[in-house]
């Protein structure tokens, strides 16, 4: 005791052998130093002075408007607690110059420590159940370092603040974020953790040219998110994992994502109506999407990412100009997909050095009369091409797309383990000779498309139907083979005017199935040990006259070619009333 008492008096009158400047006090709440509360010390503390506190509870709020420094006293341990007990914040850092440290700040109806000056230093410090941990309001220069977080609404929260070096700091169930930047900028968020929060780094109302590096980001709905116009940030090194959203650009402009790590989340990247961004070198894996960018989202580039175990690589919808080059996808159920309401939506640079499974993207926009022949593909996608044929090559991952595409050639093509064909708003081409089987959807599905002709292709267990026409009239399906498919061999709903004739439909849950369609001809195909031969609700023929006749039915027995006085009903509404009574009976 008697060495304690001397060590305490040597500190209280060290401002008597170096300056006023350099004066020390301590603080006990048992009585035994010469202050009993943190505020008695500040009241009559000057500029540079430090307070020293031992462990205790203290109820207080505090002011500090005077350039002090708040720290434990050296070898002592326990926790000492600045207590809410009702107050709306808990210390008030007024001054420039500041320094707070290895205090528990808790329990506040507002922040926990609030800072409006700068060059102030915040060091680990632990912040429990505050509405904000440490809230900067027009603050600059400030260094908030190794702080923790738990509870409340927000760990950091800076306002109109910038310059200011967020190291190291640890959020943890904070219900709105861990780290919230509003319209500030020129801060450096890194080493930073942030778990269970509803967001993990928010940067909103032109936050700008922050730099967000190395920052580890777990269990958040939102990894990190920008929007509000925020621009010419960088989000660098950082590692998010289980997130609804990991990196969010919404209505954000000219940032960089580069060199992150995502993983086990929904999504991995999303851009929303935000434009000119640099995404680069990112690793992304387990994810059900890897980088959307939709709702006019232009100018971004996707350059050298990685990707691996997806359901989706990459999604670009009613989005234009941008760029992708060099992004590698492995082992992703469905690599890329552009879509959109308008054809501008498919003006996107994409180029063969995009690779899935180590086989080249090809999507061609605007082509007119180019062919590619021989060659392997992970996807091929042709949008508003005129006169181009895509022959001889194999697409082994996503699909073969036509969109908005005339007198185009798909010819001998093997399209398989992937999504098939998918041909909309496409007239006057012809598919012919193709083996697309294996699918995990349709075969060959057409939507909106007239005046094609589908001919000789094999159509064959695929997961639901060989080959489908969705709203397409006047197409001409002529000798396929639609075999194994897992719901209808072929199958019209909303499409007219379809002559199908010379195919066979063997082996299929629904051989022929045509609904709410009419004026289609059904004749000289082969319906064989389907689970349900065909279905038509009416308006359609199933034969063309005595002179051409019907359709071979595997469950129909009848003598003639064609059979002349035993129609076979297509449920109540059709009937083929000139079948043939063997396989090709038409053959003479």
């Amino acid at each position: 005791m008697l060495r304690l008492t001397l060590a305490i008096i040597i500190i209280l009158s060290a401002g008597s052998i170096f300056g006023a400047e350099a004066r020390m006090y301590i603080v006990d709440q048992d009585g035994f130093a010469q202050y009993r509360s943190i505020g008695g010390v500040v009241d009559v503390a000057n500029d540079g002075d430090t307070i020293y506190i031992k462990p205790g509870i203290y109820r207080e709020h505090l002011v500090l408007d005077k350039r002090l420094t708040l720290m434990p006293l050296r070898g002592e341990e326990g926790v000492i607690n600045l207590a809410g007990d009702g107050n709306d914040i808990g210390i008030e850092v007024l001054a420039d110059g500041c320094k707070i440290e290895g205090l528990t700040v808790s329990d506040f109806a507002g922040p926990g420590i609030y800072v409006e000056s700068k060059g102030n230093e915040i060091r680990n410090n632990v912040l429990v159940n505050n509405v904000h941990g440490i809230f900067l309001r027009g603050a600059s220069e400030n260094l908030i370092e190794n702080n923790q977080q738990e509870g409340g609404y927000t760990g950091i929260v800076l306002l109109s603040s910038r310059d200011n070096a967020i190291k190291g700091n640890a959020a943890k169930s904070s219900i709105f974020a861990g780290v919230l930047l509003n319209s500030s900028s020129a801060n450096a968020i890194s080493g930073s953790r942030a778990e269970g929060c509803g967001r993990g780094i928010y940067l909103i109302t032109e936050s700008h040219e922050n730099r967000l590096e190395k920052n580890s980001v777990v269990d958040c709905g939102y990894g990190v998110i920008l929007e509000g116009s925020s621009s010419a940030n960088t989000i660098i090194g950082s590692d998010f994992e289980n997130a609804t959203n990991a990196i969010a650009l919404n209505f954000a402009s000219k940032n960089v994502v580069r060199e992150n790590s995502i993983s086990y989340s929904t999504n991995g990247i999303v851009l929303f109506s935000a434009t000119e961004n640099d995404i680069f070198e990112n690793d992304l894996s387990e994810l059900d999407a890897g980088i959307m960018i939709s709702e006019g989202s232009g100018g971004n580039l996707l350059s050298r990412n990685r990707f691996e175990n997806l359901a989706t690589g990459i999604v670009v919808t009613d989005s234009q100009a941008n760029v992708l080059e060099g992004n590698v996808l492995a082992a992703v159920r469905w690599g890329l997909y552009v879509d959109g309401s308008e054809e501008g939506s498919f003006n996107n640079q994409i180029s063969e050095s995009n690779q899935i499974d180590g086989k080249p993207i090809l999507y061609l926009y605007r082509r007119s009369g180019e062919a590619v022949s021989g060659r392997e593909f992970g996807h091929v996608t042709l949008a508003f091409c005129e006169g181009c044929t895509v022959m001889e090559s194999a697409v082994s991952n996503d699909a073969l797309f036509v969109r908005g595409s005339v007198g185009c050639k798909i010819l001998d093509n093997v399209v398989s383990g992937g999504l098939g064909m998918r041909i909309e708003d496409s007239d006057g081409n012809e598919i012919a000779g193709n083996e697309v089987s294996d699918n995990r959807y349709s075969g060959i599905f057409l939507v909106e498309s007239h005046e094609n002709l589908i001919a000789e292709n094999t159509l064959s267990r695929n997961s639901r139907n060989g080959l489908f026409l969705l709203g397409s009239d006047s197409n001409v399906v002529r000798m396929n083979v639609a075999e194994a498919n897992g719901d209808v061999g072929m199958g019209l709903l909303s499409s007219n005017g379809t002559e199908i004739t010379g195919n066979s439909i063997i082996g299929n849950v629904v051989g022929i199935s045509i609904r709410g369609s009419s004026g289609s001809i059904v004749y000289r195909n082969n319906l064989i040990d389907n689970e349900v031969q065909a279905e038509d609700d009416g308006g359609n023929l199933w034969d063309w006259g005595v002179l051409r006749g019907g359709n071979y039915w595997s469950d129909h027995s009848c003598t003639g070619k064609p059979c002349q006085s035993a129609p076979r009903p297509i449920g109540d509404l059709a009937a083929d009333y000139y079948p043939f009574g063997e396989r090709d009976g038409w053959v003479r």
